[in-house]
């Protein structure tokens, strides 16, 4: 088996502060090495140590932090294959489908996953040069400035390049490797020269090497961009929904039930549908939700050759409703919902049966693949044996394979008599079946316009179960706005006797402002008492006055400065508590009007003599200012 190190971060990141720690698995023949949190630095020697053939990690992104860093480390390894298990599925899914149990919160869980698959083929290879090597052939050594002897030196180093690099080409040209040249001449030579060659690094036989007055540097030339190719084809199968009619709906569904997609077409033409069913995978199962397959349904179903999939009696709006609960938020119309209930009844319909499969499924087949054998008739233990007769030999450690295969061989056997007696079970089904469908038969006409009217009647339940639902919405509404009018109603007749009712804020932050301005109002010349300040700041304060709020009542002691400076820029007094007499109610408080206009009043005065004094100090602060540079 050759050598594969599977790879997955356990902490920090290669671009952030926190150098990254990694988990490492080592997959070989002879041994099988664990390494639970080592550094970049030592991971990259192990590498070098080792020489694994494959290096497979979840993403590249948790081992270089860009393009640049990945082709720098490629150069240095040629001969490592970098393989990006989770491309287009995830880590766990792939997992799953090759029979891996992993626990996904243990790095070393997931580094063991990723060689596992690897050595599966499971994953792309990340390629990042092209089949073209570049060689180029340099002066070792500066010239220098110059002296009495500078131009025989120049014209040795010269020829000494030039004769280095005629050796090269004699060596491509004897091994039929095609190539491009470029040459720059120098005195009595050439100064650099630069080979490209129409072959693979590895395949080259030229390495870098500086002797002398020459250096010589092979590398290999860097596609321009980054290709992700398949180490092997991974197949998905999936469970079609079709609603034909002027509107043609469909949903796609994948082998394990997954939504991978719905989408409803005017007009849609048979080329457009197939194509966008084949966008998601290979269809095994075309579902109707008619018990007489449209003969559209049936085309479809001979095109993909796949299985039909129809119910015993046209499926009723409320089980539809019912199937597609899940995936409300993923239709838009009657047609989408038709076709995606008709994928999942089929997928419900085989549901225990690929459940069962998945289980006796050893590791390193997939999954999926074996699902889909099954479904079309075939036995367990030959799906394994064709698998195993089609798929290239997996590497295995020598000292686990025969105790695989002593475990595969109980499987059969179990599935073998597991598959006599589901045979059985199938013939005394069918029989059942055939005295049924007799049986519907004998059923009279009045018997089936009952179970019209039941149906109905069940329909018509349902929708007045949801408009109940509705109405006790909104009375609950209507019951708080009630309250709201009865507080507000008590507010004015306490105006009438000698009290004024104030708005009332629990807190001083900016949720409490919009609650009481959603549920009560904040208008103009209102008067807000807030019985906790603390958290309040600036921009609570500039909201209130942008709201024209004619004073504050609150613990004066306990408001932020800032709040202060802002209420008393915008000449909104801000009102002691314990210079009033305060009363609390659940939506508002109320004052004694008497009491708070003369405390008012006394505020207002204040402030005003307050910015008087601060406009004088001002001036005398600008006429002493003004006499001193005068003097000067």
């Amino acid at each position: 088996m050759a050598c594969i190190f599977g790879i997955d971060i356990v902490r920090g990141s290669i671009r952030g502060k926190r150098r990254p720690k990694y988990a490492l698995y080592v997959l070989d023949d002879s041994k099988s090495l664990k390494f639970r949190e080592i550094s970049r630095a030592k991971l990259f020697r192990l590498v070098k140590n080792y020489s694994p053939e494959i290096i497979a990690v979840d993403n590249t992104s948790e081992l270089f932090s860009s393009k640049e860093d990945m082709v720098s480390f490629l150069k240095k390894l040629p001969d490592v294959k970098l393989v990006q298990i989770a491309g287009k599925y995830s880590l766990p899914y792939l997992a799953k489908r090759f029979g891996l149990r992993i626990n996904i919160k243990d790095p070393m869980d997931e580094a063991k996953a990723c060689a596992v698959l690897a050595s599966f083929g499971v994953g792309e290879e990340v390629s990042v040069f092209s089949d073209e090597t570049r060689i180029i052939v340099s002066r070792n050594r500066s010239l220098g400035k110059g002296g009495w002897s500078q131009n025989r030196y120049r014209r040795l180093v010269h020829a000494d390049v030039m004769r280095v690099y005629k050796e090269v080409k004699e060596i491509l040209e004897e091994k039929g490797l095609e190539y491009e040249e470029y040459i720059k001449s120098g005195y009595g030579g050439i100064s650099r020269g630069v080979l490209t060659v129409k072959a693979p690094r590895k395949l080259v036989p030229v390495t870098s090497f500086k002797m002398g007055n020459v250096q010589v540097r092979v590398e290999a030339v860097e596609k321009e961009r980054i290709e992700y190719i398949p180490l092997s084809k991974q197949t998905t199968y999936t469970i079609v929904g079709v609603d034909p009619g002027m509107t043609t709906a469909v949903a796609v569904l994948d082998i394990n039930g997954k939504l991978l997609g719905v989408k409803s077409k005017k007009n849609w033409n048979s080329a457009e549908v197939v194509e966008y069913i084949l966008s998601f995978g290979k269809p095994v199962i075309v579902a109707t939700d008619k018990s007489n397959p449209p003969e559209f349904v049936s085309k479809l179903r001979a095109s993909f050759n796949a299985l039909i999939h129809v119910p015993k009696e046209d499926t009723s709006v409320e089980r539809k409703k019912y199937l597609v609960s899940p995936f409300k938020q993923n239709i838009s119309n009657d047609h989408e919902r038709d076709a995606l209930s008709a994928a999942i009844d089929a997928y419900n319909a085989h549901k225990n049966k690929l459940i069962s499969v998945e289980k006796k499924i050893p590791p390193g087949v997939d999954v999926d693949a074996v699902k889909v054998g099954v479904l079309k008739g075939m036995t367990l233990k030959e799906l394994i044996e064709k698998k195993s007769e089609n798929q290239e030999k997996i590497p295995r450690q020598k000292s686990k394979i025969r105790e695989i295969d002593r475990k595969l061989e109980n499987r059969i056997k179990e599935l073998e008599e597991e598959n006599e007696f589901l045979r059985k079970e199938i013939s005394e089904l069918r029989n059942e079946i055939e005295r049924l469908r007799c049986k519907l038969v004998s059923i009279s006409r009045k018997e089936h316009e009952k179970i019209r009217k039941d149906n109905y009647v069940k329909t018509l339940e349902a929708e007045l179960l949801e408009l109940r639902k509705f109405l006790k919405e909104k009375d609950s509404i209507i019951k708080e706005l009630n309250e709201k009018v009865k507080a507000l109603r008590s507010m004015k007749i306490l105006e009438f006797s000698g009290w004024k009712s104030v708005k009332l804020l629990e807190s001083f932050t900016r949720a409490e402002i919009e609650k009481l301005e959603r549920e009560m109002g904040i208008c103009d010349g209102d008067v807000i008492y807030i019985k906790s300040p603390a958290g309040g700041g600036k921009s609570q304060a500039e909201y209130l006055c942008r709201k024209g709020v004619r004073a504050v009542i609150t613990k004066s002691d306990k408001m932020a400065h800032t709040a202060l400076d802002v209420f008393e820029r915008n000449n909104v007094p801000v009102i002691d508590e314990e210079e009033l007499d305060v009363r609390v109610a659940e939506y508002f408080a109320i004052v004694n009007s008497e009491t708070f206009e003369k405390v008012y009043s006394e505020k207002i005065e204040k402030m005003k003599s307050n910015k008087l004094d601060n406009l004088e100090r001002m001036i005398l602060e600008y006429r002493n200012r003004f006499r001193k540079t005068s003097l000067e």
